[in-house]
């Protein structure tokens, strides 16, 4: 059903697979980026969060300093400034603890770990070093400089914090930038695929309209046209079709089946014509015969009552002969227009029949300036035809051949007879012929005569269709029926001033039908 090339339904199919291929990978794309976005804005929002928790948490240093510095100045021990120290102390701890879950995977761990290093010798510096000197102090233990060394240390410390704290924001800073690069990075290629894909999938698309309204708008319109001019008479309509696949096989069925209408409707004509002949054939035989048969009875009379030589005795033999003619016509007639029924297979010799008709139109005096030369299979063969309806085919082709080359000078004649397997028969040839003939004996009648013009070999088998002056064009519309109707075929090939070759195939049967007659 479908040729190379693939069917119309599979290219439409990978046309659709592809765009929606193309509209897939777009997706993903465009999905992936999306997702690597938005994970890129949630890390830059944890690190924008982590990066003001580091701000905040340096302002609580300078703080604690503060209260530091409250606390010593009092004059005496006040320990709800050591509650306060150690609240500001434990909202450094929370802030450290929030930063250390939020960026266990970033590069800046590290300094978050610092931080809470510093806060906790922080915190013990004024718990064990600062409080204790000053409670010594307000006991009356003589100042030694300790707490002038825990401050100078707490100092110390703050400046450290105060530089990882730098350290920190700038890297944050650093890859927040590099994460919202990322993210519009991201955006972008979203964006450019977009822009490309969806073009790309707009015009494979609009290729998919074309091509659908080229191979199956456009061939089922032809179609279309073709059905409605065959139903409205015209059998010579035909679908022409380019490319391949299914359209093209149903234009094809569609063209053989218009050939073979076109076929069935000159047949049914020329059935109906034959079928007119027969009628006409059979009203004026008996007609004509009887006073035919009269004329020639007493013809034969006065021939035998009459002296040669004599004037009247040529007149009567003239009338003879007429009347002998217009006796051939009416058997001409009534042999066409008789059923086509095949008759009864033979063994047959081809070599044997072809060598009686030639020793008929010998006797007919059709070979005295024609050389005729023979080359016949010379054994045995089991025919759908019978030897009678062989030799009068054979008959009337032979002598119509004949006929033609009377006067030509240098006129020549040729008769062949092989047999051929069906395979090693034109296929143009077997339209006609017996599905079930596996060989055939194939004849071919050529001479070098005038050739028949192309307009008139169509016809050549039509009754009563002649070029001849004198003829009556039934020789060869009889010798096609009697092929036709045993299962054979025949056909004509000439051209004008190169003669006419004429081959016949007859069906040979796989076992003899019976004895040879």
């Amino acid at each position: 059903m479908t040729r190379g090339g693939g069917s119309i339904s599979l290219r439409l199919s990978v046309g659709f697979v592809l765009v929606l291929a193309v509209f897939g990978v777009a997706l993903l794309v465009t999905l992936y980026n999306f997702e690597k976005v938005t994970g890129t804005s949630e890390q830059i929002r944890i690190r924008q969060k982590v990066r003001r928790q580091v701000t905040e948490i340096g302002k609580l240093a300078q703080e604690l300093l503060a209260r530091q510095q409250e606390f010593l100045e009092t004059p005496d021990m006040r320990w709800e400034k050591v509650t306060e120290y150690r609240e500001v102390c434990r909202q450094i701890e929370d802030g450290l603890r929030s930063m250390t879950s939020r960026s266990q995977d970033e590069p800046e761990h590290g300094y978050i770990v610092e931080l809470q290093r510093a806060a906790d010798r922080l915190q013990a510096v004024f718990l064990d070093r600062i409080v204790v000197g000053k409670l010594r102090t307000s006991l009356g233990a003589m100042p030694d400089g300790a707490l002038d060394q825990a401050q100078a240390e707490t100092l110390e410390i703050l400046a450290g914090v105060a530089d990882l704290n730098e350290r920190l924001a700038q890297a944050f800073e650093i890859r927040t930038l590099d994460a919202e690069s990322q993210a519009r990075m991201a955006w972008n290629i979203s964006l450019s695929i977009t822009k490309t894909i969806f073009p790309i999938a707009l015009v494979m698309s609009l290729l998919i309209i074309y091509y659908t309204h080229r191979s199956i708008v456009r061939p089922v319109g032809a179609l279309l046209d073709g059905t409605r001019a065959l139903a409205d008479g015209n059998l010579h309509t035909r679908i022409e079709l380019t490319g391949s696949g299914e359209f093209l096989a149903l234009a094809e069925s569609f063209n053989r089946m218009a050939r073979a209408l076109e076929t069935n409707q000159k047949e049914l004509l020329d059935a109906e014509r034959l079928a007119g002949v027969g009628r006409l054939a059979a009203g004026i035989a008996h007609e004509i015969n009887n006073p035919i048969a009269v004329i020639l009875g007493y013809t034969k009379m006065l021939m035998a009552a009459l002296p040669d030589g004599t004037p009247e005795k040529e007149q009567v033999q003239a009338v003879d002969e007429e009347a002998r003619q217009c006796k051939n016509i009416v058997d001409g007639l009534l042999d066409l227009s008789r059923p086509s029924d095949p008759s009864r297979g033979e063994v047959v010799c081809p070599n044997d029949v072809v060598a009686e008709v030639l020793n008929l139109v010998q006797a007919l005096q059709l070979t005295e300036t024609v050389h005729v030369e023979d080359s016949v299979l010379d054994r045995d063969l089991p025919l759908t035809i019978g030897r009678g309806r062989l030799r009068q085919l054979l008959l009337n082709i032979v002598r119509n051949g004949l006929e033609v080359l009377q006067g030509r000078p240098d006129a020549r004649m040729k008769i062949e007879g092989y047999v051929r397997p069906r395979s090693k028969v034109r296929a143009e040839r077997l339209k006609d012929a017996s599905p079930d003939a596996s060989s055939f004996l194939i004849l071919i009648i050529a001479d070098n005569g005038p050739g028949i013009a192309p307009t008139d070999l169509d016809r050549i088998f039509e009754p009563f269709f002649t070029t001849k002056a004198d003829g009556m064009g039934l020789g060869l519309a009889i010798a096609a029926s009697i092929v036709r109707s045993h299962g054979g075929f025949i056909d004509a090939q000439s051209r004008l001033g190169d003669g006419t070759t004429l081959a016949l195939g007859l069906p040979v049967l796989e076992a003899a039908p019976g004895p040879r007659l």
